[in-house]
């Protein structure tokens, strides 16, 4: 097979060199006398912009249109020895079909001296076909020249001009000239030199200069000249149509309605069809009698499935599509073959279609561009079946469906090649189809492997694409391919049963069911003997793009999008769990999951949805914050089991409760000691100097009994002593900092809390030292909550957010009370009862010197 192919590709070459004359060549001649005078710039550009380890001093190009024409002259700066690696070949790129090239010069500066290193002989002429993987031959060829002895501070400077257009064009001239590249330019010049009476219309992207304009022996010059035009930027994840380079867009179609009569032109319908596509057509009508919605889908299955997609774009042929009965015949065509045969044939069964340009990248941005023959980049086809307009794509294959009801991609608008068609149309977006997945975990036990299904359920173009990969990548690939992707989960997982498919063409549904078993889905805790189990959903997750901090451009969702997912656990005994719902809604995207417990199930469900085709720049932090939120705390799930016939999976985090219960009574013992220590010194006379609590201290009093109930029932409400909450960071970065927070907060709540109660019991009883132990409970809580935040802060600002109102309520409280247990007469009188009992002595009917025992 691969034999075959490399022939194919053998015969191609000789084909088009038999075709269109001689082998693909480089000639040397002197340069053109048509160009315009460039005056020299010599600044460079700041250092800190060159990431490549050189620069380009000069870009310059000039198109003469009359003589079809295209100069070019470059200047090359290396400033490092990775300007060496990246800067030190030449390649030009051409289509012997219809273009010459010429090398002017070749120079390499040094030390301000020239080298001459142009000759032919240093010139390798190889094909140039980048789209091959693509099924797509296009004849370019590359002139490459591999400069040697090039050092750090050469210069290389170079010109050269290619001369042809593609006829197909009939003389009318369109192009695409950019004036910004991705390594930064300290001087590019572009001038189009036409005839006066030739009609351009100019458009400009982005950064470009302001054009001058001048006229001189009957042609006009326009000229764009720029300084320290800075590298571009993009990134793999910036949206298809998104593009921040600078350019100017040159057509002489006045109108779409131009581009329509054009490209009509060139690529009418077959009607009088006759030979195997004839027999075919015949065959089609009779199977589908007057049902022209049969015909039709008859009519799409056979282009789309019995024709290949592989395009021999040579020439003319870049635009212009191959005859239909030929097409057939060869059992091969590109998009714009396929779209004509189709169109031949729904025509041929009476029914009205037409080929349709767009363009899969720019979808309904296309609109942006001015009418030119270079605007689309793909043909599809329109048709009306029966009244209703039906959208087609003819390279698609194994699509389902019935009748009409086929899905087309949203490229958004197109330019539809009939009579009276002189503008963009308006495509319908198709309904998208859907994911729904289901992960299911049984336990039989804490010892036999988990039993783990997972099904999988694709609807419209989601059923196409999978109907497609799996006939692609065959059964038993496929089978490796899943396999290897739970094994970097779970390290003890075998396949149970092949994977079963079930496929509904008419509803256009698509079922794959796998079957593993997980030896490994428990892990024991080293600390409590039970065993423990994490989830996560990978399957939503991974529909997330990266995004980086670097990242400046909006950044691509697939787009439409719309999944289920939800991952059950069977677990003998049932389960005790607290149900939790999350929601996200932003203008580009939704998310929600809810965590649900019915019997011996638990059901942790999830549903994301893309709503636009990205995310915008401004919505970048935003974005990056809700993933991070999202893979913290809303896509993990944790839990643990005891393996026993009557037992239920705990949530309660049992050695957390033991230390609190073990700090609890510490602190109890430790406060009736402190209460009960002996006052040394003082003799209490009760009578006429007693002042009973009251006035603000009224307010201390609820106050302190406030703190020790919402604090308590905080500890219980809160779910500290949860597992889910102790798991809520397990894997991530902030898993260790998390759980130190969860102690401190609960041994600093349980702490507070007794404090509190503590000093209430003073204040009730007035004892002379309860000043002293406020003062130092205001100073404890202020410590203990920006100790809180502190730590919250180094986790998320979320966290942060809610740590920060205890701690300003805490300094608020300590400014106000601090001061007046300090300097309160009231304070003074009240709390002066010492311990023990006996000190105390009376002013009564027994005078100053009785005493009661």
């Amino acid at each position: 097979m691969r034999f075959t192919f490399s022939l194919c590709l053998l015969m191609l070459f000789w084909c088009s060199g038999a075709a269109f004359g001689d082998a693909p060549a480089v000639h040397i001649s002197a340069k053109p006398n048509w160009l315009s005078t460039v005056k020299p710039y010599n600044q460079k550009p700041s250092s800190r912009t060159i990431e490549r380890g050189f620069y380009y001093e000069l870009l310059e190009e000039q198109v003469q249109v009359e003589k079809q024409a295209d100069y070019n002259h470059i200047i090359r700066d290396i400033v490092s020895e990775t300007g060496i690696q990246n800067a030190s070949q030449i390649s030009v790129s051409f289509d012997p079909a219809y273009e010459r090239l010429d090398f002017h010069d070749i120079t390499v500066w040094r030390d301000g001296k020239p080298l001459n290193r142009l000759k032919t002989s240093a010139f390798k002429v190889l094909a140039d076909e980048k789209d091959l993987s693509n099924f797509i031959y296009q004849g370019s060829f590359s002139a490459l020249y591999i400069l040697d002895d090039i050092r750090k501070g050469d210069r290389i400077e170079y010109s050269y001009t290619i001369t042809g257009r593609n006829p197909i064009l009939n003389g009318k001239f369109c192009s695409n000239m950019y004036v910004q590249w991705y390594t930064p330019i300290a001087h590019h010049y572009t001038a189009i030199i036409a005839s006066s009476h030739r009609k351009l219309n100019f458009k400009t992207f982005n950064n470009v200069p302001k054009v001058a304009v001048s006229e001189a022996n009957g042609l006009k010059c326009y000229v764009y000249e720029g300084f320290q035009v800075p590298p571009a930027h993009d990134n793999d994840s910036q949206p298809s149509w998104y593009n921040e380079r600078g350019f100017i867009q040159v057509s002489e179609f006045a109108n779409w309605a131009e581009v329509v009569s054009w490209a009509s032109s060139i690529n009418p319908p077959s009607l009088n069809i006759k030979g195997e596509l004839g027999e075919r057509i015949a065959k089609l009508k009779k199977d589908a009698g007057d049902d022209k919605e049969k015909y039709f889908r008859a009519a799409v299955r056979t282009v789309q499935q019995e024709v290949r997609y592989m395009g021999i774009e040579i020439g003319e042929y870049s635009h212009r599509a191959n005859n239909p009965e030929k097409v057939f015949r060869q059992r091969y065509g590109d998009c714009k073959d396929k779209s004509l045969l189709l169109v031949s044939m729904l025509k041929a069964g009476r029914i009205d279609a037409s080929m349709v340009l767009v363009n899969t990248d720019m979808n309904e941005h296309v609109e942006q561009y001015i009418p030119t023959a270079y605007a689309f980049n793909h043909a599809v086809v329109t048709a009306n079946v029966n009244g209703k307009q039906v959208w087609v794509d003819a390279t698609m294959d194994n699509q389902g469906g019935e009748g009409t009801d086929i899905y087309f991609p949203r490229y958004g608008k197109g330019l539809i090649l009939k009579p009276g068609s002189d503008g963009l149309a308006i495509i319908p977006p198709s309904k998208g189809g859907n994911v729904i997945g289901e992960d299911i975990y049984t336990v039989k036990d804490g010892k036999s492997p988990v039993l783990f299904t997972v099904k999988t359920t694709y609807t419209g173009d989601e059923a196409d694409y999978m109907r497609g990969k799996l006939e692609s990548s065959g059964m038993a690939e496929t089978e490796k391919s899943y396999l290897d992707y739970y094994a970097k989960i779970y390290n003890k997982i075998e396949v149970k049963d092949s994977i079963l498919v079930t496929d509904d063409l008419k509803s256009n549904k698509l079922i794959t069911i796998e079957t593993y078993k997980v030896g490994d889905f428990f892990k024991k805790d080293s600390t409590s003997d039970k065993l423990t189990a994490d989830l996560f959903a990978s399957f939503i997750y991974n529909q997330f793009p990266t995004i980086t901090g670097r990242i400046k451009t909006p950044v691509s969702l697939t787009y439409p999008y719309d999944a289920s997912y939800s991952i059950k656990v069977v677990l003998p005994g049932g389960w005790n769990i607290n149900e939790d719902h999350d929601v996200i809604n932003r203008d580009y995207y939704h998310y929600e999951s809810d965590f649900t417990a019915a019997g011996d199930t638990l059901s942790l469900n999830y549903k994301l949805s893309f709503l636009k085709d990205n995310v915008p720049v401004n919505k970048l932090d935003e974005f990056k914050a809700d993933i991070k939120k999202l893979n913290d705390t809303s896509l993990g799930y944790s839990f643990s089991y005891t393996p026993q016939e009557t037992a239920r999976p705990s949530t309660i985090n049992s050695t957390l409760v033991l230390v609190v219960l073990l700090i609890t009574a510490g602190l109890i013992v430790l406060g009736v000691w402190l209460y009960q220590r002996e006052t040394p010194g003082i003799v209490f006379a009760y009578g006429s100097t007693f002042v009973p609590i009251g006035g603000w201290l009224i307010l201390i009093a609820i106050g302190l009994a406030a703190t020790a109930l919402v604090t308590g029932s905080n500890m219980v409400t809160a779910d500290y002593f949860s597992l889910h909450t102790w798991n809520v960071y397990h894997g991530n970065q902030h898993e260790l900092n998390f759980r130190f927070l969860l102690v401190a907060e609960a041994i600093g709540n349980i702490i507070l809390m007794m404090y509190a109660v503590f000093c209430l019991l003073l204040l009730i009883n007035k004892r002379d030292i309860l000043p002293g132990y406020i003062t130092g409970y205001f100073v404890f809580a202020f410590v203990f909550f920006l100790t809180d935040y502190i730590l919250a802060a180094n986790i998320s600002s979320k966290l942060a957010e809610t740590a920060l109102n205890p701690l300003v309520r805490s300094v608020i409280t300590a400014a106000i009370w601090i001061p007046y247990f300090k300097r309160s007469s009231r304070v003074q009188e009240t709390f002066v009862v010492p311990h023990p009992p006996y000190n105390y002595s009376y002013e009564g009917p027994g005078g100053p010197d009785a005493s009661v025992s």
